[in-house]
C-alpha cells in the first residue's frame, strides 16, 4: 500500500500483466444532496415534452425503468413518468445545480481553425455574427430557464471557463464584425456588470485570444494567433498555446507548433490537455490528436492519437470525473466546421488506435461514414460540440439532430444546437436549454472540489526562463515502434540528427488561391491547394529545415544532448553513413531549463521500459556540427548544387541517358512564383504522386499517419546515395568525400527542401512583401521578448506578484529519488510528484505499476510491494513531470 491517508488502491489485470494503479480520492465524486425542487409543475415546456416523445416509450415502460423510489411517485401518465425519469437522471449529479453556456453562431468553415475571426472574410467563420450572450441556467426546479448575464449585440461571446471557486468566469469576446479577432475577459458571476479586460490587441495588430483555461497557480492558458503562423496548405492564421497570469501579465508562448493547437482543458493531475494538428513529413489531413503538458509548458507529449488515422481530428476533449484514464471528445475532420460526433477515448491500453475510441452519438463502429472521403471531411455527422462528462455515462453537450456528413456540396451545418444531458447509449437524454440561436459549450458552475472531490494541485515549475537551452535524454533508441526489428546488438544506430523547424509567417497569401507571394501550386505536380511560399516542390518538405547538429548514440542506445529552448525540433536515427534509419515525423519543444526523458523511439506508453544498468549517456552534451551547414536553413542551391557542380555536372547535363539534368540554372516557376534549380526539378520528377523515383526516396506529405518501419524510406533507399557509394559502375571513380555524401543524405532525409528561407528565390518585390509580413509579426515578438525578460526576473526572485500586491513563492521542481526499505519491503519516493512508478524485472516484464498523483507533490511516499513478489534484482523507474529517474533494487526478503 501507499502511505497516504487520502488515497486508495485499485488492482486490475491488463494484457496478462498486473498493474496496480494508485488513484486519488480527488477523482471520486462526492455524494452531497441536491436542493432542486422535484415537484412536477403544472405546465412543462413544449420543447421538452416534444423531446420526450421523440425518445419513444410509454408511461408503463418508462416507469418500469426507474428505481422503486421513483416508480412510486409516478401517477400513471406519460408526462409523470418522464418527469420522474428526468429527476432521477439529473439528481445523480449533486453538483449539477448551475450550468453556463454561450449563445452565438455555428463556428467554422472549410478547415480546422477557421474560427479565429482574424484576416479576410474568407478565412474565418462562414456565419460569423457580432451577436451573442453568456447564459446562466440555475436549476431551481428541473425546468428552470436560463438568463443572459451578458448580452452583446456588437460582439460574439464564446468559451466560458469557470474559476475553481465557481465565483468567476473567463471567456472570449470578439470585436464588432468579421476580422476583429477575440480578446479575453473576466466577470464575477454574481456581479456580471463589471467586465475585466485581460488581453488587448497589440499596437497596430489584430489577434484572436480565445478558449481560456484557469490554472491552479492562478495563471490562464489559452489559444492565440499571436504565434503569427499560417497553415502550410492554406492561408488561415494558426493558433498556439499561450499563458499569462490572472491579470494578463507575463504573456508568453508555450507551444511552437506547425499549425493549430487549441482547446486547453485542465486535467485532474494538474496538467493541461489540448488538441494538436500537425503534418511534419507525413499526411496533411489525418493527424489531429490530443497532447498534454505541464502548466509551464514543460513535458509536451502525446496523450492520444498522434499516430491514428481515424478519427481524423479529435477536439473538445475533457477528462471523466471518476476515471481520469477516459476522455470525452469530438471526432471531427481536417475539413468542415467546428463540430462532429461525440466519442469516448480510453488510454488505459494504448495512446493510439481506433480500437480505443468508442463512438457514442450515436453508438456505432469506430470508422468513417464516408468510404470515399477524398476531401478529408472525416465521415462524421456534425451533430455535437463541447461534450462535458459528468461520469463515464452521462455528459452535457451541444447537440442537434443531424444525419449528414460534410462534403463539397455540404460544408457547413446550419442547425441550431441545444444543450442536452445525454447518455452514451445514444438514446437517453434530457433537453436543458434552447434558443433562437445555437447554444454552445455548457460547463458546470460549481467549485472544482465539488466535482472532483479535491481542489486542484499545482504542478511544480520546471521551466527556468533565465536559461536558454533544454536537455533531451534517451534511454535506449532501439526501444519502440520507430526501430522495430532493428537488433540492438547490430550497433547500427550511431548518431541522432537534430533538426529544427521554421514556420511561415501569417499573411503569406492574399484571400485568393493565387497568393501575394505564392502561387496556386508549383506546376506539373499534384494537388490543388496552395503551398504558401513553397520551399520544395510538391511532396517535399513543408517547412524550412535547420539542421542543428548530431548527438552521439552510445553502445547501449542512450543519448543525452542540449537543444535551444522554445524551438520545435525533431530527430532522425543515423547509421554509420549518415543515413536515416528512423524519422520522428513530428516534433518536440522544450522550455528553458527543461529536461525531457524519452524511453526510446516512439515507445508504447503501455509497455514496460527497458531494464538494465544506468544509461551510458551521462551528462548532456552540446550537439556536434560535422557537416558545416548546421544552424542555417537548408538551402539546396547553396549546399547541394556545389557538390553536383564539382562531381556530377560534367556528365549529367540535358539529354543524359539517366534522365537527370544536374545543372544549376535557376528557372522561375510562374505558378509557384519561385525559382528552382534545374537539377532540383529534375531530381524531383514524379515525387508527390509517388514517394520515390530513381534518384530520391522520401516520406512525402501524403505518407501515412501511423509509424513507418525503419529503413523504409530516406537516403539509404535512394538511388543517388547508392550511386555515390559505388553501386553504379560509372561512378566508382568519383571518390566523393564522406562529408559531401553525408550532406546529400541529409538533404534527402529532411524531405529534400530547396529554399533555406521563405523569401528565397522569389522576385525581389515578392521577397520584400514577405519581409514586411515578418516585420509585422516582429512587433508582437518584441513585446513577448520583454514579457519573457520580466518573467525571468520574477523567477530569479522566486516570488510572483499577485492580486492587490500580494506575493507567493514560485514552486520549483525537485529531483525525484527512489530507495528501498528492506524492513518494510517497500519503495520510497523522495520529492515525489505526479507520475508513474514502475517495477520491472531484469527480463523487462512489468511487475507492478503505481500511479502517483500531485497529491504527493514535494513529499516522500512509501509504496508497499506486492506480497507475492519474489526476491531478486529489479529496476524501479519513476516517470514524472520532473523527468525520469531509475534505480536498481535488490529485494532480499
Amino acid at each position: 500500500m501507499i502511505k497516504k491517508d487520502f488515497i486508495y488502491r485499485k488492482s486490475f489485470f491488463l494484457e496478462g500483466t498486473l498493474l496496480t494503479a494508485i488513484t486519488a480520492i480527488a477523482f471520486l465524486v462526492p455524494a452531497a444532496k441536491a436542493a432542486i425542487d422535484q415537484t412536477m409543475p403544472s405546465s412543462i415546456p413544449s420543447e421538452i415534452t416534444a423531446d420526450w416523445q421523440a425518445q419513444g416509450g410509454d408511461a408503463n415502460s418508462i416507469k418500469a425503468s426507474l428505481p422503486a423510489e421513483y416508480q412510486s411517485k409516478c401517477d400513471g401518465s406519460f408526462n409523470s413518468a418522464c418527469h420522474w425519469r428526468r429527476v432521477y437522471r439529473m439528481s445523480q449529479f449533486p453538483f449539477l445545480q448551475k450550468i453556463m453556456f454561450t449563445k452565438h453562431h455555428n463556428m467554422g468553415n472549410i478547415a480546422i481553425g477557421f474560427w479565429v475571426n482574424v484576416g479576410p472574410s474568407d478565412v474565418t467563420d462562414t456565419d460569423f455574427r457580432a451577436q451573442g450572450a453568456l447564459c446562466l441556467l440555475e436549476f431551481k426546479n428541473y425546468y428552470s430557464q436560463y438568463k443572459e448575464i451578458l448580452t452583446k449585440n456588437d460582439a460574439c461571446v464564446r468559451d466560458p471557463c469557470i474559476s475553481f471557486d465557481a465565483k468567476k468566469v473567463v471567456f472570449a469576446m470578439s470585436g464588432n464584425g468579421k476580422g476583429t479577432g477575440y480578446r479575453l475577459y473576466q466577470i464575477n458571476i454574481d456581479n456580471p456588470s463589471k467586465i475585466d479586460t485581460l488581453t488587448k490587441n497589440p499596437p497596430g495588430l489584430t489577434v484572436a485570444d480565445f478558449e481560456p483555461c484557469y490554472l491552479p497557480n492562478g495563471d490562464i492558458v489559452f489559444a492565440s494567433t499571436r504565434c503569427f503562423g499560417v497553415i502550410d496548405c492554406g492561408w488561415q492564421p494558426t493558433t498556439n498555446m499561450f499563458v499569462m497570469n490572472g491579470e494578463g501579465k507575463y504573456m508568453r508562448r508555450l507551444g511552437f507548433d506547425q499549425v493549430h493547437t487549441f482547446y486547453p482543458v485542465l486535467r485532474p493531475d494538474g496538467t493541461v490537455m489540448y488538441s494538436r494538428w500537425e503534418y511534419n513529413n507525413r499526411d496533411i489531413a489525418n493527424i489531429g490528436g490530443i497532447f498534454y503538458m505541464n502548466p509551464d509548458g514543460c513535458h509536451q507529449t502525446e496523450l492520444f492519437g498522434n499516430q491514428t488515422t481515424w478519427p481524423m481530428n479529435i477536439q473538445h476533449g475533457r477528462p471523466v470525473p471518476g476515471n481520469p484514464m477516459k476522455y470525452f471528445a469530438i471526432a471531427s475532420a481536417h475539413h468542415g466546421d467546428y463540430s462532429g460526433e461525440v466519442c469516448v477515448i480510453d488510454v488505459t491500453r494504448n495512446s493510439n488506435g481506433p480500437e480505443n475510441v468508442a463512438m457514442v452519438s450515436p453508438p456505432r463502429k469506430t470508422e468513417t461514414r464516408d468510404k470515399n472521403d477524398t476531401f478529408a471531411f472525416g465521415g462524421v455527422y456534425r451533430n455535437s460540440e463541447y461534450p462535458y462528462p459528468l461520469d463515464e455515462n452521462w455528459y452535457l453537450v451541444s447537440y442537434h439532430d443531424e444525419n449528414k456528413y460534410n462534403s463539397m456540396s455540404y460544408m457547413h451545418n446550419t442547425g441550431k444546437f441545444r444543450i442536452y444531458l445525454k447518455n452514451i447509449d445514444g438514446t437517453s437524454r434530457e433537453l436543458l436549454a434552447w434558443a433562437d440561436q445555437s447554444l454552445h459549450n455548457a460547463v458546470v458552475v460549481a467549485p472544482w472540489k465539488d466535482i472532483w472531490g479535491e481542489d486542484p494541485f499545482p504542478v511544480a515549475e520546471q521551466a527556468d526562463f533565465n536559461q536558454t537551452t533544454g536537455i533531451f535524454t534517451m534511454q535506449d533508441v532501439y526501444e519502440g515502434a520507430g526501430m522495430k526489428g532493428v537488433n540492438k546488438t547490430s550497433g547500427v544506430a550511431k548518431k541522432l540528427r537534430v533538426v529544427a523547424l521554421e514556420y511561415r509567417v501569417s499573411g503569406a497569401c492574399d484571400n485568393g488561391w493565387a497568393g501575394m507571394v505564392s502561387g496556386g501550386k508549383p506546376s506539373n505536380v499534384i494537388f490543388s491547394a496552395p503551398d504558401i511560399c513553397p520551399v520544395a516542390l510538391w511532396g517535399g518538405s513543408w517547412d524550412v529545415k535547420r539542421v542543428l547538429g548530431e548527438a552521439k548514440i552510445n553502445d547501449d542506445g542512450s543519448a543525452a544532448f542540449k537543444v535551444p529552448a522554445r524551438t520545435p525540433v525533431y530527430f532522425q536515427v543515423l547509421d554509420a553513413n549518415g543515413c536515416s534509419i528512423a524519422d520522428m515525423r513530428s516534433w518536440a519543444t522544450l522550455m528553458p531549463g527543461e529536461t525531457f526523458s524519452c524511453v526510446g523511439c516512439h515507445e508504447s506508453k503501455a509497455e514496460a521500459p527497458p531494464s538494465g544498468n544506468t544509461a551510458l549517456a551521462g551528462t548532456a552534451q552540446n550537439l556536434e556540427t560535422p557537416l558545416g551547414i548546421e544552424n542555417q536553413g537548408f538551402d539546396y542551391p547553396k549546399m547541394v548544387q556545389p557538390i553536383l557542380d564539382k562531381y556530377c555536372v560534367s556528365c549529367h547535363k540535358s539529354g543524359h541517358s539517366s534522365g537527370f539534368d544536374l545543372t544549376g540554372n535557376l528557372v522561375m516557376n510562374s505558378s509557384a512564383k519561385k525559382s528552382y534549380a534545374t537539377s532540383y526539378t529534375s531530381l524531383f520528377k514524379g515525387i508527390g504522386a509517388s514517394k520515390s523515383n530513381k534518384a530520391i526516396n522520401i516520406a512525402t506529405i501524403f505518407s501515412q499517419a501511423e509509424q513507418m518501419p525503419p529503413n523504409s524510406y530516406g537516403a539509404a533507399k535512394s538511388g543517388m546515395i547508392k550511386a555515390v557509394n559505388g553501386s553504379v559502375s560509372a561512378m566508382k571513380d568519383i571518390n566523393l568525400p564522406d562529408k559531401e555524401k553525408r550532406i546529400l543524405a541529409c538533404w534527402i532525409d529532411i524531405e529534400a527542401p530547396h529554399a533555406g528561407s521563405y523569401d528565397s528565390y522569389m522576385s525581389s518585390s515578392d521577397a520584400q512583401k514577405y519581409k514586411q509580413l515578418e516585420a509585422t509579426a516582429q512587433k508582437w515578438y518584441d513585446i513577448e521578448a520583454q514579457n519573457v525578460k520580466e518573467w525571468a526576473a520574477v523567477q530569479r526572485t522566486r516570488v510572483r506578484p499577485g492580486a492587490q500586491g500580494s506575493v507567493k513563492a514560485v514552486a520549483v521542481a525537485k529531483r525525484v529519488n527512489i530507495g528501498y526499505l528492506p524492513a518494510e519491503r517497500a519503495l520510497v519516493v523522495e520529492n515525489s510528484c505526479r507520475g508513474n512508478l514502475i517495477l520491472v524485472d531484469l527480463k523487462g516484464k512489468v511487475v507492478s505499476r503505481f500511479y502517483l498523483s500531485d497529491l504527493h507533490t514535494d513529499g516522500n511516499v512509501t509504496v508497499s510491494l506486492p506480497a507475492l513478489l519474489s526476491t531478486g534484482l529489479y529496476i524501479a523507474r519513476f516517470e514524472g513531470v520532473n523527468g525520469i529517474q531509475q534505480a536498481k533494487i535488490s529485494i532480499t526478503q
